[in-house]
């Protein structure tokens, strides 16, 4: 089975508000669909990163994108990685 990771903007588009915006309402619409029918065939994996991205913003929509990333395995973070993260975030 192949692997996912699964970021931010997948939960984001999950649980944020209908957007009136045709392309924003399409991508919620495709991940939507993607998440109920598709995201079962692949081990998904996601990062401590994506967990702290998450859990900001407006408490009750965070909330709900931890409820849909619970049970996913994390990364394990290595140094690269904690410097590549460092450098976007910068």
């Amino acid at each position: 089975m192949q692997t996912v990771y699964v970021e931010t903007s997948i939960v984001s588009y999950l649980r944020s508000r209908a957007a009136s915006h045709v392309v924003a309402a399409a991508r919620q619409l495709l991940t939507q669909r993607w998440w109920d029918e598709e995201r079962h065939s692949y081990d998904l994996v996601i990062s401590q990163y994506v967990l702290d991205e998450a859990s900001k913003g407006n408490p009750t929509l965070a909330a709900e994108r931890l409820k849909h990333l619970k049970g996913i395995p994390l990364l394990e973070i290595v140094p690269e990685i904690q410097e590549i993260a460092d450098a976007i975030l910068a």
